[in-house]
């Protein structure tokens, strides 16, 4: 299907957002994290699914260890 519309590529929107973080003072990078961190408590607080938030969080978890252990095995 054609949409009149173009999407980011997740690399590039990816690419951005770490510029984006590596832009920021220490302290700043400090107080995004701490606010990420409240902002997922409070999704696991409210949700009425909170296991299935955990279980995203793990597998998101188990595949940048996935990623990690292939970079090595590439770079290593």
């Amino acid at each position: 299907m054609n949409l009149p519309i173009r999407f980011p590529k997740d690399e590039d929107v990816i690419a951005e957002d770490a510029a984006r973080f590596r832009a920021l003072s220490d302290d700043d990078r400090l107080q995004a994290l701490g606010d990420s961190f409240r902002e997922y408590e409070f999704l696991l607080r409210v949700s009425g699914r909170p296991e299935h938030l955990l279980r995203l969080a793990d597998e998101e978890d188990r595949l940048s260890h996935v990623a990690i252990r292939e970079f090595v095995a590439r770079h290593g």
